[in-house]
């Protein structure tokens, strides 16, 4: 072990790089304490063709929540930081390099004369802020924030959480032949992983971009059968939605939360036509707004990005610290609804990423498109098996479509939904449509409703299923009544 003792911070750089390059660790263990660049000029200087070093950093410093690759520890607790000093110096390489990867990319692009200019104009911006604060600024984040769902929710009191009955599905699925089955995508058909409070993942919370194939080859056999229309509905961009499962042709797919759709592909066709509705927002003129406040943010959070499709713009800290990139949202969501309130546009947070929606964009609105679609078939023939799942938020409204197409419809669904759930919003944009449902009601069979969610919570849905992998088993299970009837 070679100890020296240096006073001060007036090393020079050649002396610091040279202790960089000879250490396997660097241990920053304050209980009090600024901006520290060194962890991250350890990191740099560390860089590739040099094996990668391992940070131990103190979770009371700041530079813990800006270099992900880090390990963390409490300086007071002895057993842990003789613990993880073992586990630094025992770590194999691929470890290593990937820790490093996380953050080799952000040191590079921030140079001490870079954290100057953004201390500095945090600095502006919180002055202009204080100012601002002096003449009152009201703030209205709507209706979608999780927290005033949760408690709109919560006021329910006989709200029941009912499993759904695999059988009561499959047996309601062989007596119908006008059927519609529309899903979410992430979480619902893409099994979703929760984020660990320390764990840093390089991709959004999803093990992998496409369904299991169990999930793909039981979506292929039900959108054969000409007597179903289904559609998947995911918040991603086209392209990644196209290329996770663009191939099964008979599978209609809906984007950006239902802002782009294209149908599914009619025998012969080969190329999808993708489809938009009018929202009413100058998108162009919102991404000139808001990237440049993203670009700020992220600037300043470690494993954020933004993530641009058709019509919504979102800020990412699924891959950052948790507590930090939480704080920088809350200041996010804030400063954003100040430079865009001359724009018609809402703001949903959801766990790791804030999303910019223009106010009039919902999944309801593909939903219930699909479900008149469908209806107005041979004649007004109507629709007698609705099958809806989803797995957060964004996947309410497609619930909350579901109710108002039934109630219009003029009957109760056999799965008895609680109309007193549906939102005025909903209720008025379907009265938008043209042809009014009674036309397409067929007194002979009733209708059977089935609103899922993925994951035992508070939520418009009628049934819940445990994850992902029930959502699997039950469209095998159709697949199967498929093929024995």
């Amino acid at each position: 072990i070679d100890y020296e003792e240096k006073q001060g911070s007036s090393l020079p750089v050649d002396e610091r790089f040279a202790i960089w390059k000879s250490s396997q660790i660097l241990m920053d263990t304050p209980i009090r304490e600024g901006l520290n660049l060194l962890p991250m000029e350890y990191v740099y200087a560390r860089k590739e063709p040099t094996t990668p070093g391992v940070v131990i950093a103190s979770e009371f410093s700041a530079v813990c929540s800006i270099l992900n690759g880090a390990l963390r520890v409490n300086p007071f607790d002895i057993n842990i930081s003789t613990s993880t000093i073992d586990k630094a110096l025992c770590m194999d390489p691929i470890e290593r390099e990937g820790r490093r990867a996380r953050d080799i990319e952000f040191v590079s692009n921030s140079p001490s004369g870079q954290w100057t200019i953004n201390v500095l104009r945090d600095l502006a911006d919180a002055t202009k802020s204080r100012d601002e604060a002096d003449v009152g600024v009201l703030t209205d984040l709507g209706e979608d924030l999780i927290d005033t769902t949760a408690k709109f929710l919560a006021k329910d009191h006989e709200m029941n959480f009912i499993p759904l009955s695999f059988d009561s599905v499959v047996n309601a699925y062989k007596s119908t032949c006008r059927r519609v089955i529309i899903m979410d995508f992430n979480g619902t058909i893409v099994i979703k992983e929760p984020p660990g409070k320390y764990l840093k993942r390089e991709i959004l919370g999803t093990s992998g971009n496409k369904p299991p194939a169990a999930v793909i080859q039981a979506l292929t056999s039900l959108a054969m059968n000409p007597m179903n229309t289904i559609f998947v509905v995911s918040g991603d961009s086209q392209d990644n939605v196209m290329n996770a499962i663009g191939d099964i042709p008979g599978v209609g797919l809906a984007a950006s939360n239902g802002a782009c759709f294209t149908p599914p592909l009619e025998p012969g066709q080969t190329l999808r036509q993708w489809q938009t509705f009018d929202l009413g927002v100058d998108w162009d003129a919102v991404k000139r707004v808001a990237l440049p406040v993203l670009s700020k943010y992220t600037a300043r959070t470690n494993g954020s990005f933004v993530k641009l499709t058709h019509s919504s713009i979102g800020w990412s800290y699924y891959s950052c610290d948790p507590e930090w990139g939480e704080m920088q949202a809350s200041h996010l969501v804030l400063e954003l609804e100040n430079e865009l309130q001359a724009f018609d546009v809402r703001f949903v947070t959801l766990k790791g990423i804030v999303e910019i929606l223009p106010r009039r964009l919902n999944k309801g609105l593909i939903v219930k498109k699909v479900l008149r679609e469908v209806a107005a078939r041979d004649g007004g023939a109507g629709v007698d098996f609705v099958l809806c799942m989803g797995d957060d938020i964004s996947d309410e409204k497609m619930f909350s479509a579901v109710f108002s197409f039934a109630a219009e419809l003029g009957e109760a669904p056999k799965s008895k939904p609680n109309l007193m759930r549906l939102q005025s919003s909903v209720a008025s944009e379907i009265m938008m449509m043209s042809k009014p449902l009674s036309e397409y009601k067929n007194p002979t069979n009733p209708m059977f409703a089935f609103t899922v969610a993925v994951g035992k919570k508070p939520s418009h849905a009628t049934n819940y299923v445990t994850d992902a992998q029930d959502v699997s088993t039950l469209l095998v299970k159709l697949t199967q009544a498929d093929s024995s009837s």
